[in-house]
């Protein structure tokens, strides 16, 4: 009986340590996946500021290069695709550019005409580009001889649309000229939107 109390008593201790030592190990798991996480929060916040300026000297490179193409190749506008590939729903951001090759001050205002599809047929695009100036607002104006860089975002919606080829201008329009005049439309460039089920 005593033999077997002693070994009880030894088996007891024995599961106390072992269980203090998973208790042990628990923690120095804990500690060691808390300061992991930490560091890893740390390399990624770190990279995503690195992205953000990354970013900034790209877009600010990409207008340079919008600016320089403007002026050294003596052109009105600057659109930097003819053919665009989105996905449904997806969205991009083109940097366009305006010149104005005229004596004067030109009143501009820039716009998107929907042409058709790959089928033919017209369709209504209006609702696919995000800028400024749009067709309804005030126009904007270019001193002679100097030239703008815009932003336009497009987002191509995820329902009613096929997946597609379409057809569409950008242009350019003087304000200052009546619609019907052949100077009305001051420059164009025709492009493709390619759409992806």
């Amino acid at each position: 009986m005593i033999t077997i109390l002693k070994r009880g008593a030894r088996l007891m201790l024995r599961n106390k340590r072992a269980s203090l030592e998973i208790s042990i190990q628990a923690i120095v798991i804990v500690i060691l996946a808390m300061t992991l996480l930490g560091l890893g929060l740390g390399f990624i916040r770190g990279m995503f500021g690195d992205i953000t300026k990354t970013t900034s000297t790209i877009s600010e490179q990409i207008r340079q290069q919008i600016t320089d193409d403007l002026l050294t190749n003596d052109k009105k506008i600057s659109f930097p695709k003819t053919q665009i590939v989105m996905d449904k729903g997806g969205s991009d951001v083109l940097t366009v550019g305006v010149r104005n090759k005229e004596d004067a001050p030109l009143c501009y205002k820039i716009l998107f005409d929907a042409i058709r599809d790959e089928n033919g047929d017209p369709f209504d695009a209006e609702s696919w580009f995000q800028y400024a100036p749009g067709a309804d607002d005030d126009c904007e104006t270019i001193a002679p001889a100097d030239a703008v860089v815009k932003n336009v975002r497009i987002k191509v919606p995820k329902s009613d649309i096929e997946s597609v080829s379409y057809f569409l201008q950008f242009k350019v329009i003087d304000d200052d000229v009546p619609p019907g005049d052949t100077k009305y439309v001051y420059a164009s460039q025709d492009f493709f939107i390619v759409v992806r089920g």
